[in-house]
């Protein structure tokens, strides 16, 4: 990266503009953050002359369609600065003008400038690119340097297909079941299948892949037992207690003193098998819904093992740890293969991992968050932001008292 440092209190020189350049910068930012944008980009004017800088409220042309109008003045622009916070990835529009960027950065060598003005969640298509951090001390004088450097001469952002290392272990998505909202605590729930989430275009290309694998998911089937009502529940656990409480006093209604020995013990035996008998099964009654979400969760993660057969070879885990929200990551497993292929029956090994440990991995690593990882922390793995998914498994399998999978 070039130089424009010039003396202290002169101003830098800005690149002049091509005859196709109309601003040496245009600036895409959410609305809640406007007011630090703008008091950026009057600094930035104030203190580069001849500086011309791109807002959408004050630079679009009236009447034009708002996609023409940001599609023309980025085009027309050197570089694009994208403030990103979470308000920003979570904008429509903003996340379309930093598609636009990137199509001319990748078509014509437009330099792109990302600023994390606050932690988020960045998208897979963004993540990619190495930003200026607005915390930073010097993070003014860096922007100033940036914009001072000629577009030639800054590096360019790879595509996501020529770096994809760069993106193992991004989370790409967090899908949620339909009518989430309205989804009683019993019932599993439905995801769609129309169409791919435009995250994972990215990566999952073809639709149907997509589709055949929530459509596994999809196959898992709600509690169909009238205990399912929590009325239901209610009311046929208090009969069980009455019954147990009328099995304490039967003695008394029944006379045991009158009674023959014979009777006696008969009645005190069946005393004794019938009040904790019917007071288990109230208590289990009330826990009927527990018990059974988790029968259901069990089902549910090895559907998702099913799922992840289809989707690890395309880069793509699954991860559901509820019954309404499923978690998409991108991670490469290439080289975690390699570990287990150096193992007797390796790829059987390999697919078996998968359907047992590639669920809560992605779970995982949607998280950011690996339990007991420091304590069993050794070799660096295959992935920078966590143990891979080779460790994961053998840290897995040696808290379940297995042999696990030699991390590299």
């Amino acid at each position: 990266m070039g130089s424009c440092a010039g003396e202290e209190g002169v101003a830098p020189p800005i690149p002049p503009l091509r005859p196709c350049d109309q601003f040496h910068l245009f600036v895409s930012y959410s609305s809640v953050d406007a007011v630090w944008t703008h008091r950026l980009t009057g600094r930035l004017e104030a203190e580069l002359p001849g500086l011309k800088v791109c807002l959408h409220e004050r630079d679009f042309t009236p009447g034009r369609n708002v996609l023409e109008n940001m599609a023309g003045c980025i085009q027309q622009s050197q570089k694009v600065l994208l403030v990103l916070s979470e308000d920003f990835v979570q904008s429509r529009w903003c996340l379309l003008e930093a598609d636009l960027s990137l199509v001319g950065s990748c078509l014509e060598r437009k330099p792109v400038l990302p600023v994390l003005l606050r932690p988020c969640r960045v998208p897979l298509h963004l993540s990619h690119l190495t930003y200026l951090e607005a915390t930073d001390g010097r993070f003014f004088q860096k922007l100033v340097q940036l914009l001072c450097t000629p577009s030639q001469h800054l590096a360019h952002p790879p595509a996501l297909r020529s770096a994809p290392a760069l993106y193992s272990g991004k989370a790409l998505l967090t899908l949620d079941c339909i009518n989430r909202d309205s989804l009683p605590s019993w019932k599993v729930g439905s995801f769609s299948t129309l169409a791919v989430p435009d995250p994972l275009k990215e990566v999952l290309e073809d639709p149907e892949l997509y589709k055949q694998a929530v459509g596994i998911l999809n196959g898992v089937r709600s509690p169909r037992s009238c205990l399912r009502y929590l009325g239901c529940r209610i009311i046929l656990a208090i009969v069980l207690i009455l019954l147990s409480v009328v099995s304490v006093f039967l003695p008394l209604v029944l006379g045991l003193q009158e009674l023959q020995p014979a009777r006696r013990f008969l009645v005190i035996s069946a005393n004794a098998f019938f009040c904790p008998f019917f007071m288990i099964l109230s208590v289990n009654t009330l826990c009927w819904l527990r018990r059974s979400s988790k029968k259901t969760l069990r089902e549910l993660a090895c559907r998702v093992g099913e799922a992840n057969l289809l989707l690890a070879p395309h880069s793509v885990l699954m991860g559901c740890e509820t019954k309404n929200k499923l978690y998409f990551v991108y991670v490469l497993l290439g080289d975690c293969k390699q570990t287990f292929l150096g193992a007797p029956d390796g790829e059987a090994a390999f697919q078996e991992a998968i359907l047992r440990f590639a669920s809560s991995y992605a779970c995982c690593l949607a998280h950011s968050h690996f339990p007991h990882w420091e304590e069993a922390a050794g070799a660096p793995g295959h992935l920078e932001v966590g143990p891979c998914f080779c460790q994961f498994v053998s840290l897995q399998l040696r808290r379940l008292g297995g042999v696990g999978v030699s991390p590299v």
